[in-house]
């Protein structure tokens, strides 16, 4: 576990009023082993604590009754988990985090978005009120399609 990990955990210790240890064993940031992609779970492996793997934790969605969401982490992203007390094998992973080696694609809180791995992306800047949006691939709309303003065309690598 990182110092900065560690010592977030302890800040966390003192302000619930439990000790370091019970918390270290609460909330854990370990590396995605395995992927059920049908019942939305991961387990994760534990490098600080002999490669330990939890059970099948269910991942934590922003919303999941009406309007639903649906990311899951990949195979050796790196997240945090919380547990219920009793081991690793019942918990929930909260989400992945940065890391030193996997760093955020931008770094400015003006941007709200999405990075692809093949280089396409949406993302909104919220200071220019610009969506922004680029499909390395096809772009397919299902449905009706209102566009109300100009339709501009520019060349590649003009600014629009």
């Amino acid at each position: 576990m990182a110092v900065a990990d560690t010592q977030q955990i302890s800040r966390l210790g003192k302000y619930w009023g439990g000790s370091m240890s019970v918390l270290k064993n609460l909330i854990r940031v370990g590396v995605v082993s395995a992927v059920n992609e049908q019942e939305g779970t991961v387990r994760v492996v534990f490098e600080d604590r002999d490669d330990m793997v939890s059970g099948d934790l269910p991942v934590i969605h922003a919303h999941t009754l009406r309007m639903k969401d649906y990311r899951i982490p990949d195979i050796k992203e790196q997240v945090v988990c919380i547990f219920q007390g009793n081991g690793i094998q019942e918990g929930y992973c909260l989400g992945a985090i940065y890391s030193e080696t996997d760093l955020p694609p931008v770094r400015e809180k003006k941007f709200r978005g999405t990075w692809f791995e093949d280089g396409s992306y949406v993302y909104f800047d919220r200071e220019k009120g610009k969506l922004h949006v680029k499909a390395v691939g096809r772009v397919q709309i299902d449905g009706d399609l209102i566009v109300t303003g100009q339709i501009y065309q520019v060349d590649p690598g003009e600014e629009s």
